[in-house]
């Protein structure tokens, strides 16, 4: 049971896994990689309860503010942002994230994977750090503090995963 639910779970874990790859990939990505994989994950994020409450309206709507209602602080914090995330995204184009240079040493930008087919050469006196490349760091503002995007999408996912289990252990739904 459950199948459109469990399909748009799937659907948020794969554009996760893509944002997550696209906003590590330091060179050589499409500039939009990471905000088109980012927008669709939280379109599917948020699919999610409306799919569980679509397949099992009753029952969810019975549930549901109990479950919000024992999450911790952080938990419906962190699912209000997302919702309203998904919500700018879908209304105003662009979701509240900030954007910051990270410095890294040249021979990790690029994916491990490339790093030996190439060559990288470069003399400097003892002590001198290896050039660096910058690199652009996604973040929102939540709760007051800096999170950065991938690592707040994945502790979104991990809750969405935890919701859908919670409800069918509480109902079991199979």
């Amino acid at each position: 049971m459950l199948e459109v639910t469990q399909e748009k779970l799937r659907e948020a874990a794969f554009f996760l896994r893509r944002l997550t790859k696209a906003g590590n990939t330091q060179v050589g990505v499409e500039a939009e990689a990471f905000p088109y994989y980012f927008s669709a994950f939280l379109s599917a994020g948020r699919s999610v309860t409306f799919a569980l409450q679509a397949e099992e309206k009753d029952k969810y709507d019975a549930w549901f503010p109990g479950w919000f209602g024992r999450q911790t602080e952080e938990v419906r914090a962190l699912f209000n942002f997302m919702k309203g995330q998904r919500n700018q995204v879908l209304k105003r184009g662009r979701a509240d994230v900030t954007y910051s240079l990270e410095f890294i040493p040249i021979v990790k930008a690029l994916p491990a994977e490339r790093r030996q087919a190439l060559a990288f050469q470069w003399f400097g006196p003892p002590g001198v750090p290896l050039p660096a490349i910058g690199r652009r760091v996604r973040h929102f503002r939540l709760s007051g503090t800096r999170s950065e995007v991938s690592n707040t999408c994945a502790r979104y996912f991990k809750m969405l995963e935890s919701l859908v289990d919670d409800f069918l252990r509480a109902h079991s739904v199979a």
